[in-house]
């Protein structure tokens, strides 16, 4: 009904209607309206591609084709992370077949090799990095009297162990390391299901795959604490945005590792040092 005729139907029963009362219903039928409105839910546009055809392209090929998917459904992508309160998503078409809420939750290359090869499916795996404020420094920098905090870091697989002195930085979240030593030190491989990404720090872009790699902090006295988490695994390393501040920078550790293992952290500022002791 429209609202004269409402207006009419009500003026049978009780009367005459000032126009103030009339301004009244027109409102309340307003309301109605958009409460009753039907919600329009997001879908998801597009699919992946198909893994035997994205085994034949390159690693950046296939970042390209997941990262033009990830921008089209970036709403979505985003809303389901909200919803699930997570860190990352593993997606095909529009199906989320894991997450995590956090970065410790991960997903190792043969579980991710099992899931191409069942769905016949590249999956997208959506974590987005979180900004790097790059503030507070203790390594020696560019800029005069300058220095940046660091922290004794180890990178382990099951036969492997190379040890770093990383930046300490807790305005970044993620670790990032230099993927061409840990593919040279067979740490890590890229496999047929790895898409490289490119993302951008500082203004100049870099690009980037996901691994689920195991980490340990040492502590004052040698003893490592570790856990397995994703980490950004930075290629052409040296040309990057991650030395433009500290050209001896070899690795960047951010709060998600702090944040899973826990230390107490002690920084000396007169004497330039990490102290890490475990509860």
């Amino acid at each position: 009904m429209t609202k004269e005729e409402i207006v009419a139907e009500v003026e049978k029963v009780i009367g005459p209607l000032d126009e103030r009362t009339k301004q009244a219903i027109e409102l309340a039928m307003k309301l109605i309206e958009q409460r009753t409105e039907p919600t329009c839910e997001l879908q998801w546009q597009g699919e992946n591609p198909s893994f035997e055809e994205a085994s034949k392209l390159s690693p950046k090929e296939r970042g390209q084709i997941l990262q033009a998917l990830e921008r089209r459904n970036r709403t979505w992508l985003e809303q389901k992370l909200k919803e699930l309160k997570a860190r990352w998503l593993l997606v095909i078409d529009g199906e989320i077949l894991r997450y995590g809420t956090t970065l410790t939750e991960q997903l190792t290359d043969e579980e991710l090799m099992s899931i191409c090869h069942k769905w016949g499916k590249l999956p997208l795996l959506f974590m987005p990095l979180r900004p790097i404020e790059e503030t507070s420094r203790w390594y020696l920098t560019i800029y005069e009297n300058d220095a940046y905090p660091t922290v004794a870091l180890r990178v382990l697989s099951d036969s492997i162990t190379c040890d770093f002195i990383a930046d300490f930085d807790t305005g970044a979240s993620e670790v990032y390391l230099d993927a061409d030593v840990l593919e040279r030190q067979g740490i890590i491989q890229i496999t047929f299901a790895d898409p490289i990404y490119e993302s951008i720090h500082l203004g100049q872009p870099f690009e980037y795959v996901v691994k689920s790699i195991r980490l340990a902090l040492l502590d004052e006295n040698g003893l490592p604490n570790e856990t397995t988490m994703f980490s950004v695994c930075v290629f052409n390393w040296h040309q990057s945005p991650f030395v433009a501040i500290n050209p001896n920078r070899v690795a960047l550790v951010g709060r998600d590792l702090c944040l899973s293992l826990q230390p107490q952290i002690n920084l000396d500022f007169s004497q330039h040092q990490t102290t890490i002791r475990w509860r």
